[in-house]
């Protein structure tokens, strides 16, 4: 039974960390575009 109650406290633990460990910070991100240096074209080339 002492087994048991270590191995539940092991994997709380290891949860925690786990958990903890994919909070990740908030950080503005912008949109990924193709051409997203490049200039906008005003007019369609064809």
């Amino acid at each position: 039974m002492n087994k048991f109650k270590g191995l539940i406290v092991a994997a709380t633990i290891v949860g925690t960390v786990a958990t903890l460990g994919a909070c990740r910070r908030e950080v503005r991100h912008e949109p990924m575009k193709l051409g997203g240096d490049v200039a906008p074209v005003t007019q369609a080339v064809r």
